[in-house]
């Protein structure tokens, strides 16, 4: 019951999460960045080869974790590409920072704009392989403020984490973590 209860509310924080702000998403934009078709050619290998998951969702004090051996990535990984960089590029600048030593390399993508929605997107390499994106987005209006922080790192897993604060509740925070290939 417990588990279903979370896995229930996880799925209502996607739909409000979908529903809050105005998302510059990939699918509408039409086009799509380096890093949102690298996540799609990842989404395309764990549909085919299916390597199953296992999740864990916690909202304060319930935690409720599931391992899923088939499931639709595409759904699944929603989050890591809805973001495009070239389409919040359109509405405002961002600069970018690399620090590399050796093999390893962080590309930082900072907006100007600290009302942006994509606030930053960092991409860790090594050598020349992407290892983790993460993406930070700050969503802000009359009724609602949310803070998120995307993580994903190509077939090992992903995680989300979620600050809400709506005009009709308390405060909520909540975390995915999703680790992939784990039946």
């Amino acid at each position: 019951m417990k588990m279903k209860f979370g896995m229930g509310l996880a799925c209502l924080a996607l739909l409000v999460f979908a529903a809050c702000g105005e998302k510059s998403t990939a699918k509408q934009a039409g086009e799509l960045d380096d890093f949102v078709l690298f996540a799609q050619q990842e989404i395309q290998w764990l549909q085919k080869t299916q390597p199953g998951l296992r999740k864990t969702v916690s909202k304060g004090d319930e935690v409720s974790t599931e391992t899923i051996d088939s499931l639709d990535w595409a759904n699944e990984l929603e989050w890591v590409t809805t973001w495009s960089l070239l389409e919040a590029a359109k509405k405002t600048k961002y600069d970018e920072t690399v620090d590399s030593a050796g093999s390893l390399k962080i590309v930082r993508y900072n907006a100007q704009d600290t009302a942006a929605e994509l606030q930053e997107l960092m991409v860790n390499y090594r050598k020349n392989k992407i290892q983790l994106m993460q993406w930070t987005i700050k969503q802000r209006s009359w009724y609602m403020d949310r803070d998120v922080r995307v993580s994903f790192q190509p077939r090992q897993g992903y995680g989300v984490s979620v600050s809400e604060n709506a005009i009709w509740s308390s405060p909520v925070a909540y975390e995915i973590f999703a680790e992939i290939g784990n039946r």
